[in-house]
């Protein structure tokens, strides 16, 4: 049985209301989601007849914390 490698999509930093939209099901990032998908589906012929299932990770990246002392320049 050969394992099928997941597909990982980047879709990048969002507006909040494409990632509500995303959330419902709908919007522009949904059909990026659903063109992947196609794509995917593509490719394969033995995934051609399957149902695909896309699951949706979304993360936040934590600031940098800066290594400053003063954090408004040097203190005279």
């Amino acid at each position: 049985m050969a394992t099928i490698a997941p597909v990982v999509v980047d879709l990048g930093k969002q507006k909040n209301k494409d990632l509500r939209a995303l959330k419902n099901g709908e919007g522009p990032l949904m059909h990026d989601v659903s063109r992947v998908v196609d794509e995917v589906r593509a490719r394969s012929s033995e995934l051609a007849n399957k149902e695909l299932v896309p699951v949706v990770v979304l993360y936040r990246k934590k600031p940098k914390k800066s290594s400053k002392m003063f954090p408004f320049g040097m203190m005279k």
